[in-house]
């Protein structure tokens, strides 16, 4: 903008975000009135101010394809700050009734009210005894931290950012003093970035260079870098441009060669190899597992289970109905060896749950029932792994939170399943938990997506055998219609499978593909291009409705019988995007309509509306207050605090407008949550369709998989076998021939970095 343009002042609500730069953060949006602005905005997330008031300063432009347009160059939150804390911090009051309150006194008059005479407040309309009982706890509990708000608002900080900096600071005391000490807090919070930080804490005159400024950006780099690529080490080189580009300036390496030396004389980096480099956390995780199972690999329980082997395969694969192959035999004569760990290794369809079975059957020969445990990630997964095998189950946070004061499990024998979905961390919290006595059989699938979050562990162990291995690869099927394992298998290999020549009981394609698109191409203009495109998706989502609409007898039945469990995993729609039309968003919109459109009770939030019934997941690690499903019919007043863990299915039972309040039921773990109307968004998703990686672990009985060329990014053989795999006994994929042939050729080049790939490689 020209020097001479004289500056303005504006106000308005933006209604809509139209365009916005990854480079640069430059944004063009629109107002509610229809006033079009654009400029710069630094912050984690610009979709977080669509809704809220704004005051912009700034100048007026003509654009010569845009035209008229304001061109701010700042811009901050207009309601006041006393106004965002009581709206959406304070519980019990809405933005409704602070409205009224701001409209009835003054600032200071209402903080004087609310600290010393709060029974005042009993004159607004709305406000009755039990609201009030809550209004005065919580203004007890956070009005220390109001002078926060007044702080990070001259910095453009968004509602929702400020309503995750209370929640994760709300216990520190002097908040606001240790944040304009060190601003580089705030990067620990999801979201808020190093940009939002790092523009507060050179506004506080944090020199350009400092050493201070210098590591916080290095260890948010590498910190990001692990938990978004799934990386746990990296190489000097790319570190070096991610901070170039995260700092603004490009340095040479001696000023980030001297940072890394302090950060290593501090233990809080680890050299894993030449020129590599780990945050010391995960370099400690991955080290350890390492070394756990290098230590254990020559170790051997001295004594044999059963002294003929070959005589017992015989007879149990009498008891068992079935004839074992050459593999899982091996993995029954390596544990009556006396190996106390194993690696199972089997793609869909290949017998791992009947393997092991058989062989959580043989240790049984010589350690008790209660004495074997077997774990998984999610609490479905574990309940299906228990229902297999027939021995006792758990999920993998909670056995860890039973035993957290015990320097080992008491168990002799931990079979965890699904153990490519797990990450370095769980991973060594399990390991660090097994004794010296202990057999450890770890069963998984290399084929699948590895874990959410930083760690390759199960390929890693396979790629340096640190333990022996059963690899399975003989598919099993009940008959020639049934081609659900190898159709997936066929996936996994690169290769497209017969998926429209023959008709199979438990996978269907339905083709709806655009006519003559390789053409249309060639003759249609881009808009032309997308119209179509958009039309086509329009037509797939429509026959996604109609295949989950002839569910839903079945899922209201289930419902009404109380079988809450199977209702949540009858069917699952499974889609690798968020947004667009056959994004995880618009697909639960749409399904909630037809599903559950009830003109009953309903709670909104910007993304979703909540009603009795939905199905919905938990999208955050978190502690909570919960009751069992006992206390909850029992109407105790007592509740207890669990770890509710990102990914858990569960059905909506109340909504309560007294308490504000939405009651959430988890039937494969017995809890009851009740989260807060104002912080749902942080914890809640509907669930009716999810992305490829929410699904992992878990096993439907049908999944259905929209298949379009615009999900072309996130196309490939194992985002795809992985999708294919969760359904148990049927599988639809919906849409385009060429899209799900070219995504069945498309092998994921990305290989993730690690620890011990570091270490072990170099030797």
């Amino acid at each position: 903008m020209d020097k001479e343009k004289s500056l303005f002042e504006l106000e308005g609500t933006i209604k809509k975000i139209l365009f916005q730069s990854k480079e640069n953060s430059f944004i063009i949006a629109v107002l509610e009135d229809g006033t079009k602005i654009c400029g710069t905005y630094v912050s984690a997330n610009i979709q977080s101010l669509v809704g809220e008031e704004l005051s912009f300063e700034g100048a007026w432009s003509v654009h010569k394809k845009y035209g008229k347009q304001f061109e701010f160059t700042n811009l901050k939150l207009k309601t006041s700050e006393l106004f965002f804390f009581l709206a959406k911090i304070v519980k019990g009051l809405g933005e409704t009734s602070v409205k009224i309150l701001l409209n009835k006194y003054e600032e200071e008059e209402l903080i004087e009210i609310l600290d010393n005479r709060p029974k005042v407040l009993l004159k607004i309309s709305g406000i009755k005894e039990k609201k009030l009982k809550n209004i005065i706890e919580s203004w007890a509990e956070f009005s220390h931290l109001r002078e926060l708000g007044e702080f990070l608002a001259k910095y453009g900080v968004s509602t929702q950012f400020l309503a995750k900096i209370y929640a994760h600071f709300e216990q520190v005391p002097k908040l606001k003093e240790k944040l304009e000490a060190n601003p580089y807090m705030l990067i620990e919070i999801k979201g808020i970035g190093f940009k939002k930080a790092d523009e507060i804490g050179l506004s506080l005159g944090i020199p350009e260079k400092s050493a201070f400024r210098l590591k916080a950006c290095l260890q948010y780099t590498l910190s990001q870098h692990c938990d978004n690529q799934g990386n746990t080490s990296i190489s000097k080189q790319e570190l070096f441009a991610m901070l170039d580009e995260n700092l603004g300036f490009y340095e040479s390496d001696e000023l980030y060669e001297e940072i890394i030396s302090q950060l290593l004389a501090k233990d809080e980096l680890k050299s894993t190899s030449k020129d590599r480099l780990a945050l010391a956390k995960l370099y400690f995780y991955e080290k350890t597992i390492m070394d756990f199972f290098l230590n254990r690999k020559d170790d051997f329980v001295s004594q044999k289970i059963v002294t003929n082997l070959d005589d017992y395969i015989e007879n149990k694969e009498e008891s068992l109905g079935f004839i074992l192959g050459e593999e899982q035999k091996k993995a029954l004569r390596l544990i009556n060896a006396g190996h106390k760990s194993i690696f199972l290794i089997g793609y869909a369809g290949t017998g791992k749950s009947t393997s092991s079975r058989a062989i959580l059957e043989l240790l049984e020969e010589k350690i008790s029932y209660d004495s074997i445990k077997c774990l998984a990630l999610s609490g479905i997964a574990a309940q299906r792994i228990s229902e297999t095998t027939g021995y006792k189950s758990s999920t993998i946070q909670s056995f860890l939170i039973q035993y957290l004061k015990e320097d080992f499990f008491p168990q002799k024998v931990i079979l965890l399943d699904e153990a490519s979905m797990v990450n370095s961390l769980l991973f060594y919290q399990i390991c660090s938990k097994i004794s010296g006595s202990c057999i450890f059989i770890v069963v998984g699938d290399d084929g699948q997506l590895p874990a959410i979050g930083a760690g390759n562990i199960l390929s890693d162990c396979i790629k340096y055998e640190l333990a022996p291995i059963c690899k399975l690869a003989k598919i099993y099927r009940q008959n020639e219609k049934q081609a659900l394992t190898l159709i997936a298998n066929d996936i996994r290999l690169a290769k497209v499978p017969e998926f429209e020549a023959k008709t199979y009981e438990d996978f269907i394609f339905k083709d709806i593909s655009i006519k003559n698109i390789h053409a249309l191409k060639h003759t249609l203009s881009a808009y032309e291009l997308k119209e179509l495109r958009d039309e086509n998706s329009h037509e797939i989502l429509n026959e996604i409705i109609e295949i989950y609409a002839s569910y839903i007898e079945k899922m209201n039945t289930l419902l009404k019988q109380k079988e809450i469990s199977k209702y949540l995993t009858l069917f699952q729609i499974i889609t690798p995007m968020k947004a667009g039309i056959l994004g995880v968003e618009n697909i639960n919109k749409q399904i909630q309509k037809i599903f559950n459109n009830s003109s009953s009770k309903v709670f909104k939030t910007k993304l979703y509306s909540y009603r009795l019934a939905d199905k919905v997941i938990h999208i955050k690690n978190e502690n909570m207050k919960i009751q069992t499903m006992d206390m909850y019919k029992n109407k105790s007043k007592e509740f207890i605090e669990k770890r509710v863990f990102n990914g858990q299915l569960g059905v909506l039972v109340k909504l309560d407008f007294d308490e504000q309040k939405v009651i959430v039921f988890y039937p494969n773990d017995d809890m009851v949550v009740f989260y807060d109307f104002d912080t749902l968004n942080s914890y809640l998703n509907l669930a009716y369709c999810l992305s490829i990686h929410k699904t992992q672990g878990m096993e439907y009985n049908a999944a259905l998989l929209p298949m379009t060329s615009s999900h072309f990014i996130m196309h490939n053989t194992k985002l795809l076998y992985t999708a294919i795999t969760r359904a148990k006994n049927m599988c639809y994929v919906v849409g385009q021939k060429d899209a799900f042939a070219s995504a069945c050729k498309k092998i994921e080049t990305t290989k993730r970095q690690s620890v011990i790939n570091d270490i072990l490689g170099a030797c």
